[in-house]
This record gives structure tokens, C-alpha cells and sequence, in this order.
């Protein structure tokens, strides 16, 4: 237990000593301003903690580039908080906030509330401030779904003759494969080949993962982009093929996909065993894809609300 929590007070000193100096943490100074609403020094640096919370790989990169992430980070949630708030009111989501809080307490080996109320203390944070959090991604995949709930399209046959000739083909095991990413959005063939040519340089000096904390527009650039492990008859043929040619560590070349370009990178890979029928492996199939396309719909939504959202720094 000690050893658990000087890992995190490290994190905390660490946090801190991106400060100039003490006043920097007692001093309010308003950084940014979206619409009408304020963001702080204080704020940021409580994204910064937030952030070496749940990705304790952030400590690697260098102070400079995680204060900017932290602050793209606190920009994104703002966004999305002020366009859900147009729609959806806060307060309805306590069950499911408590449930994601949980699973966030299981995936760092926390065992009980106090133990987790310590530690947040420790990092200047609150279970409001996680809660919130939770709660604005909660309603903005409700609007999300509400929106383009119509849009989804799933070929039910073909994913189902598709998965009938895996199945025949294969033996009692299928291979699995732990999947990171990098999702951007260049608006033109210039801004590709800049962008492009950063996320490159950043993979050589920093790695994959801290590369898509600074850069993926994707949820997933909390986690170092960890999509996780995936089956391969959860994939399109286009990204089989894609990832079967890339040996572990490798990164693909961008893949074209409706919400920009795609990076993945190929961490690990196994055989598992195939015991599930033909009809729960079709429900995941498909329950798979309409998350992929709802995720899809929700990096080309916020895009646009981003383009119209004013943003002024001080």
C-alpha cells in the first residue's frame, strides 16, 4: 500500500514541479476563455493531475508538452460540456457515474473508498471532479446517439456470411491483437503531410503512446491510445491486412477512415479460444460496429462544434 502511494505522491511532486514556482498553484490566473466561460491555472493543473492519474505513462514526456495536452484536454471537455448543456440537463447519471467510478478505482488496484478518497486528496482532486467528467461524456454519447442514431448502417448478412467463413476457417482459436491509435483530422493535403510529419518525428523521440496523448483526437489518447485487445472478426478486411503486415512495435501508415486518418500500432498479439456461438459472435460483431461509427459520428461532430465554438487565450 505505501509503495502504491509514493508512486502516486511522485506523480503529485512531479505535477507541482512543472510550476515555476509555489505561487503558481495558489494564484488564480484565468489561461483561457470559451464562449463566456473561464479556464484557469488551477484547473489546468488539475488536468495535469487527472491525467498522470489515469495514464501514469505521462510522466515521460516533458513538462511543455503536457501542459499542452492537459490543456487541449480541459479545451475538448469545456466544448463538449457547453454544447450538451443545450440539449441535456446534469444530475440523472449518479448510478452510472458511481459504476464508471468503480472501474476506474479497479484499474488502479484500489480495494476501497478510503483508500481511493486518500488518494485523490493527494492529487488535489475530488469525486465531484471525477464525476463531472463522467457525466459530461455520459450526456455528450447520448447526444451523440440521439443524432445519428439514424445514420448507423450495419449489412447484418454480410457480417454474418463474412463471420460463417471465418468460423470455417479457422480452429477452435482466433487470433486477438492489442491495438493502440492515433486518430487526426487534417483538413487539407498540406496539413497532412505537416501533421503527419510531427506525429512521425514524435514517435521517434517520445514512442507511440505519449505520441497519441499529444496528438489523437480520439477518446483513446487518455489511455496512450489504447484501443485494447480486439478480435479479428471484430475487423475489416481493410485493417487485417493492414495489421497482419506489421510485426509488434510497428505502426501502419495512415488508414483512411470517415472521421480522418488512423495510425495503428500492433502491440501484442494471441490465440484464444473460440467458444462463442455463431449468434453472440454476430451480436458483438455488431455491437462493435455501431460503436465504431458512433465514435466516427462523434470525432466529425465535435469537429464541427469546435470550428463554431469561440475560444480566446489570454
Amino acid at each position: 500500500m505505501r509503495e502504491k502511494f509514493n508512486l502516486f505522491l511522485s506523480i503529485l511532486i512531479f505535477v507541482f514541479f512543472i510550476s515555476s514556482n509555489k505561487s503558481f498553484s495558489q494564484k488564480v490566473s484565468i489561461i483561457y476563455v470559451v464562449e463566456n466561460t473561464p479556464i484557469t491555472n488551477i484547473e489546468i493543473n488539475n488536468e495535469i493531475n487527472y491525467l498522470l492519474l489515469i495514464n501514469q505513462e505521462l510522466r515521460k514526456i516533458d513538462k511543455k508538452s503536457l501542459v499542452q495536452y492537459a490543456s487541449k484536454s480541459i479545451l475538448k471537455e469545456k466544448i463538449k460540456e457547453i454544447e450538451v448543456k443545450k440539449y441535456f440537463e446534469f444530475g440523472q447519471n449518479q448510478k452510472i457515474i458511481n459504476g464508471n467510478l468503480n472501474k476506474l478505482m479497479s484499474s488502479l488496484n484500489i480495494k476501497n473508498e478510503n483508500e481511493f478518497n486518500k488518494l485523490l486528496a493527494e492529487l488535489n482532486l475530488s469525486r465531484n471532479f471525477l464525476s463531472k467528467k463522467i457525466e459530461i461524456e455520459l450526456i455528450w454519447n447520448r447526444l451523440i446517439y440521439e443524432m445519428y442514431k439514424d445514420k448507423i448502417i450495419i449489412n447484418e448478412e454480410k457480417i454474418k456470411k463474412n463471420l460463417e467463413i471465418n468460423i470455417n476457417d479457422q480452429s477452435n482459436k482466433i487470433d486477438e491483437f492489442l491495438l493502440y491509435e492515433i486518430l487526426f483530422s487534417p483538413n487539407t493535403t498540406s496539413d497532412l503531410e505537416i501533421e503527419l510529419s510531427k506525429i512521425k518525428k514524435s514517435i521517434n523521440d517520445v514512442g507511440f503512446e505519449n505520441t497519441a496523448n499529444i496528438f489523437s483526437v480520439s477518446s483513446s489518447s487518455k489511455f496512450g491510445g489504447k484501443i485494447g485487445w480486439v478480435n479479428k472478426n471484430h475487423l475489416s478486411k481493410t485493417i487485417i491486412d493492414t495489421i497482419q503486415k506489421l510485426d509488434l512495435g510497428m505502426h501502419s501508415d495512415p488508414i483512411n477512415v470517415p472521421s480522418g486518418k488512423l495510425i495503428l500500432m500492433i502491440k501484442d498479439k494471441r490465440k484464444v479460444e473460440n467458444n462463442l456461438s455463431l449468434e453472440e459472435e454476430l451480436s458483438k460483431i455488431i455491437t462493435a460496429e455501431k460503436n465504431k461509427q458512433l465514435n466516427q459520428f462523434s470525432s466529425i461532430y465535435y469537429k464541427k462544434v469546435e470550428l463554431d465554438t469561440k475560444i480566446y487565450e489570454k
